[in-house]
Formats: C-alpha cells, sequence, structure tokens
C-alpha cells in the first residue's frame, strides 16, 4: 500500500511565525514518526505554492528523510525551474500563483494514479479525477469553529468549512484527535462512527520535560521579559475559546489578598482574535497592568524552562478537541486546572484540577489550592509527569497505521 500525506502546513510554519501553532507541532511530531517506519511505503507532499512546497522538502531534508519525498516528474521540476523558487523569498506575483497552481494540478493528478491511500493533516482533500483514485483521509482536528462560531473571528468560519467540506462521510475516512471531538464529528456530520479513527495526540519529550537547573529557567524569564517572582502560566493563541477573561478575573481577586505581592500572570502565544475586551481591561486596570505579562510567541527550546519555572498552568478553555498545552505543563512537572469539559477529562483525567470554566470561584479556589498547599502541589506534579507518560507520539503513529489499514480493508 503506497501512501502520500500532504504536510504542507510544516512549510507554511517555516514561513510565518504566527503559523507554528498546535497544529504544526502535531504534524511535525506525527509525520516524522510515520517516515520513520520501515514498514511503511510511505511518501510527505504539499499540495501549496511552490514556495511552501520547498520549505517543507528543506525541512524534512533538514531530518534526513529528503528520499521520502514523493517524485516529482519533469515537468513539476521545469515549473519550479522556471520559478526560480527561492525558498526564502516571497513569491506572491501572479506568474508565481499560475506556475504553484500548474503544480498543483499536476501533482495532483499523479498522486491519484499512483498512491493507494492519501492523507491530509489539514489542508482540504483533492479530487482525484482518475478512475480507481486513492483512499482519501482527511484529519479534522475538532469542528468547533461549526459548532460554536461564535469563538472565532469574523471569516474565520469561511475559510476553515472548506477543509471539512472537502470530505464525503459516507466514501472517505476520517482521523480525529479524542473521543470527544469523534462524537461531535459523528452528530454533525451523521457520520458512521467507524469511519473515524481517534489518535490521541502527545508532548514530544525532547521538547517537554522538567528543568531543574533554576539558573536556565531565570535566563529563559529573563529572556522573554518575565519578572522576578512565582507566577501564573497559560499557553495558547490569545483568544476568546481560551476563557482567559474569567482566568485573569480570577487571577485579579487573588492578588489583592495577603502574601501574593510577588505573584504574576504570564501569557505565552500570538495575539488572535475576539480579545480586544480583554487586553483593554488589563490596560486599564493599575492593579493588572504590572502583573500580567504578554510575552508573544516563544520558540519551542524555551517553552520546558518556562513551564518548568511557573507555579501552576491555568486553562479553563470553554471548548478543546484535545488540548495540548495542559499536556506539555504536565510532561513537565507542572500542576494544572482545566475545563471540567469537551476533551479535557479525556486528557487529564484525575491528574489536574477539573473546573466549571464558567464558576470564578472554583477557579479562584483552585489557583489558591495550588499556591498554598505544597503537598497537594506535588502530588499534582507527579501525577501529571506519570499521565503525560501514557501519551506518545509511537502510540499515535500506531494508532494512524491502524487507520490505515482498517480504510484500506473497508475501501
Amino acid at each position: 500500500m503506497k501512501i502520500v500525506i500532504d504536510v504542507g502546513v510544516i512549510g507554511l510554519a517555516q514561513l510565518f511565525e504566527t503559523a507554528r501553532t498546535g497544529i504544526y507541532r502535531v504534524m511535525s511530531c506525527l509525520a516524522l514518526e510515520l517516515l520513520a517506519r520501515d514498514d511503511l511505503d510511505l511518501y510527505f507532499s504539499s499540495l501549496s505554492s511552490l514556495q511552501v512546497n520547498q520549505l517543507t522538502d528543506h525541512y524534512f531534508a533538514s531530518k534526513n528523510f529528503a528520499s521520502k519525498s514523493f517524485p516529482r516528474n519533469w515537468f513539476e521540476k521545469t515549473l519550479i525551474s522556471i520559478a526560480g523558487c527561492d525558498h526564502q523569498a516571497g513569491q506572491e506575483n501572479i506568474p508565481a500563483k499560475i506556475l504553484s497552481k500548474l503544480y498543483r494540478m499536476s501533482l495532483t493528478r499523479r498522486i491519484g494514479k499512483q498512491a493507494d491511500l492519501y492523507h491530509s493533516h489539514y489542508s482540504p482533500l483533492p479530487c482525484f479525477r482518475s478512475r480507481q483514485g486513492p483512499v482519501r483521509m482527511l484529519t479534522i482536528y475538532d469542528i468547533i469553529p461549526l459548532i460554536h462560531p461564535e469563538y472565532f473571528a469574523d471569516g474565520f468560519v469561511s475559510e476553515f468549512r472548506p477543509i471539512v467540506e472537502s470530505f464525503s462521510p459516507q466514501n472517505d475516512f476520517v482521523f480525529t484527535i479524542s473521543e470527544c471531538s469523534k462524537n461531535d464529528i459523528c452528530s454533525y456530520f451523521k457520520m458512521d462512527p467507524n469511519r473515524i479513527f481517534v489518535t490521541h495526540l502527545a508532548a514530544s519529550p525532547e521538547l517537554y520535560f522538567p528543568v531543574r537547573e533554576d539558573n536556565i529557567v531565570n535566563e529563559v524569564k529573563k529572556k522573554f521579559k518575565i519578572p522576578e517572582g512565582r507566577y501564573l502560566l497559560t499557553l495558547a493563541t490569545v483568544e476568546k475559546r481560551k476563557n482567559l477573561q474569567t482566568s485573569i478575573s480570577c487571577f485579579r481577586k487573588i492578588i489583592q489578598e495577603p502574601g501574593f505581592a510577588d505573584l504574576y500572570f504570564v501569557m505565552v502565544g500570538t495575539r488572535g482574535w475576539k480579545i480586544k475586551e480583554v487586553l483593554a481591561e488589563i490596560e486599564d486596570d493599575p492593579v493588572l497592568r504590572d502583573r500580567v505579562i504578554f510575552t508573544g510567541f516563544v520558540p519551542d527550546q524555551y517553552l520546558s524552562a518556562i513551564y518548568s519555572g511557573a507555579e501552576a498552568f491555568i486553562y479553563p478553555s470553554l471548548y478543546e478537541g484535545f488540548g495540548l498545552p495542559p499536556l506539555e505543563a504536565m510532561q513537565c512537572g507542572l500542576p494544572v486546572i482545566v475545563s471540567n469539559t469537551s476533551s479535557m477529562p479525556e486528557v487529564i483525567g484525575d491528574a489536574g484540577i477539573l473546573v466549571d470554566p464558567l464558576d470564578k470561584d472554583q477557579i479562584c479556589d483552585a489557583m489558591l489550592t495550588l499556591l498554598q498547599d505544597k503537598n497537594l502541589h506535588m502530588q499534582y506534579a507527579e501525577k501529571g509527569l506519570a499521565r503525560a507518560h501514557k501519551f506518545s507520539w509511537k502510540r499515535c503513529a500506531d494508532q494512524t497505521i491502524a487507520g490505515y489499514k482498517t480504510a484500506w480493508e473497508n475501501r
């Protein structure tokens, strides 16, 4: 069985820092695990712009997987040559777009004829014209934009919809990342659950681990302008769905109590949408202005130190398809406070404090508990580490391969 996986978001993330979100982390880790399997006839590809395709190739070549690129024919090589593709230079002019479209048409046609199974990790599934086209599989991480469009920026749902509408619930197969998301997809699309495969995510042990050396933690804190003292931490694209206004409100209440003069709230991540109100609230409040720290995007190599230096990880999100940051935090030995809704209980189990995301008293109490009770803090840190170790990219790859085999057998 010849398998082709589309991983164009890898190249996109090399082009735009803001694309280095959870999906990028998932795709890079899982793709590397799959490509390393000797028992799979598997190749990566990208049906994006010529520039993104080049960046995707460069990324996997740097990981010693250049030979796993789906081979180009003479026509596609000629298009790249005509475009004069420089993976470091912009390719937004009209001729480059036309050449990219011709490239995609050619590559799609050949994949349709040569592949047995095609798996897109994010982009819309292409329409293969060949009579005996490959089995098509799409990863849908969640369908939150469809069931809760109010959480997203204007226009986002219109961009998201073509991705999920590119698959046929009757003829194609779907991967998703939690039983919660599987149930949502089954319900929304009226889809047979046997056509949906759950592949739980993981936190890479090479990137996320407890940092015990205070000097390393302090150096990273200084680099990202995190003040001396204790801090609560959250990490995500800063957006309405992450329920930051409630977290900040609880933090404000806590720091007015005796004994918390050295406590800060650190927010790591790029700024998203529908957050003007919470940003204005912080800026206009003298109590919060100097105590809430926005670091912006932080490269992966610094995250373990930031996780490890915190007192607790706060993540009372209104809805999650999986919730990768809490798992990363637990793998760094950091106790977590998360929502008791959507996928969070499935991922965290009893290894963190689960709260109603709309109940400020519960969230405040959970924060105070982890700040004041050292024994309980240590217990949750240990339980979190043990829980995180149950998730691995090997396991995710095994579940993915099992999905490939089942889909192929039931094509």
